[in-house]
């Protein structure tokens, strides 16, 4: 009974929404992204820190791990927030929290303390997770199903753009300035969104007062975790994720340690790939718009990633330098990815009617999936045909994750 009443209490929270409201794009171009250029800024300076720590390879990778944890987890908290005290003061938390660990970052490398940098970064991602989470639930709220994908595959392009251009700048700023330098970036990053934060509207007006209540919470989030279809959306897109974040743990030391590239020359080899995603953006919101089956649009995507690793395997056994074996297959496996993440996200949010709670339990699964295989990685030494490999395991683990969530409907 106390179920039903909370149900019944917070159903005014998904009917508040006016459908005339536009939401500033480059605001939400820069939300999307804010996680995804904290996780992988400073990722060129992951062998200088494992020299400046004294630290392996392996241990480096921490670095990234906990951040994924503190991302997966994120995603449950600013929900019941957004919910009880509105859209903008959970962003406003949010990134309040990144700027402040991204000091802490840079006050680990002062202190010459390993673990307090780890634990920085976990903070920055509970802090940067922020940005994902009210993206999709603000799309997802304002727009139609339709209208939600054209401007989903527009907003994937800051996969594209600015995570590309953040590894670039932290391979020049690691390289003339030290890596302790990527973090001060990162702050000015938060702080800069925070401005264009204050011209967001509020888009919530009503507060569901036992958002914050623990039963509701159980309740709530139960009842998504048993949404199948919003499972497969977020098991997909934890596909998606993984291709991006295992790239960003691994390459570098391929890249560097192995193939003896120079921390610029990383940097701006990593904006290579990112044409693929913007092309594929570009091309899933044409295809979108022209009324062709969201699920037709995904299938294109999984066959494009299938290629892409194909093509990784061929070029690591060629022995091809590492724009050749790395750089360009990934091309061909970001544009399947725009084809997926865009598509998936739209039809798993179409199947609940919390917005709010919905997203929140897609990208807790989408990260969490990221999180349990980048944790694996640091049970492997550094290879050559690691990522590969892993690449091709996630690709037969996409198409099955496809066909049980979607192939039937």
């Amino acid at each position: 009974m106390q179920h039903a009443q909370t149900q019944t209490h917070a159903q005014p929270i998904l009917q508040h929404l006016k459908p005339t409201i536009e939401l500033p794009f480059i605001t939400l171009l820069l939300m999307i992204s804010f996680a995804s250029v904290n996780a992988v800024l400073f990722t060129p300076a992951l062998p200088a820190i494992a020299d400046f720590f004294k630290i392996s390879d392996e241990v480096a990778q921490y670095t990234i791990t906990w951040f994924l944890i503190g991302y997966a987890l994120s995603q449950l908290v600013y929900g019941p927030l957004a919910n009880r005290f509105g859209r903008k003061p959970a962003l406003y938390v949010g990134v309040g929290i990144q700027i402040m660990s991204s000091l802490l970052c840079v006050l680990a490398g002062e202190w010459q303390q390993y673990s307090l940098l780890v634990f920085g970064r976990f903070l920055l991602a509970l802090g940067s997770g922020v940005g994902l989470k009210m993206t999709f639930t603000l799309i997802n709220e304002c727009y139609d199903a339709s209208r939600a994908s054209q401007k989903m595959s527009y907003l994937i392009l800051a996969f594209a753009i600015t995570p590309g251009i953040g590894v670039a700048v932290g391979g020049m700023l690691t390289q003339y300035f030290g890596w302790i330098s990527c973090f001060y970036a990162g702050a000015a990053y938060g702080i800069i969104l925070l401005a264009l934060l204050t011209q967001l509207p509020e888009t919530q007006t009503t507060r569901d007062m036992n958002a914050l209540k623990i039963k509701s919470l159980i309740h709530s989030y139960a009842s998504q975790f048993k949404n199948k279809q919003l499972m497969a959306g977020g098991l997909l897109m934890g596909g998606c994720s993984s291709f991006v974040y295992v790239f960003s743990a691994v390459a570098p030391f391929i890249a560097m340690n192995l193939l003896e590239m120079t921390s610029t020359e990383y940097g701006f080899a990593n904006l290579l790939p990112p044409i693929g995603i913007m092309v594929g953006s570009l091309y899933s919101a044409k295809l979108a718009k022209k009324q062709v089956p969201l699920r037709w649009i995904m299938q294109l995507g999984i066959a494009a990633v299938c290629m892409g690793a194909a093509l990784m395997i061929a070029a690591i056994m060629l022995q091809l330098p590492a724009l050749l074996s790395l750089f360009l297959p990934m091309i061909m496996i970001n544009f399947g990815l725009a084809f997926i993440m865009a598509n998936a996200s739209v039809i798993a949010m179409s199947k609940t009617n919390d917005k709010s709670h919905g997203s929140a339990v897609m990208n807790f699964t989408n990260m969490g999936i990221a999180t349990v295989i980048v944790l694996g990685l640091s049970l492997f030494p550094v290879t050559m045909l690691i990522l590969p490999m892993i690449y091709i395991l996630l690709c037969a683990a996409m198409i099955t994750t496809f066909k049980l969530g979607f192939g039937n409907r």
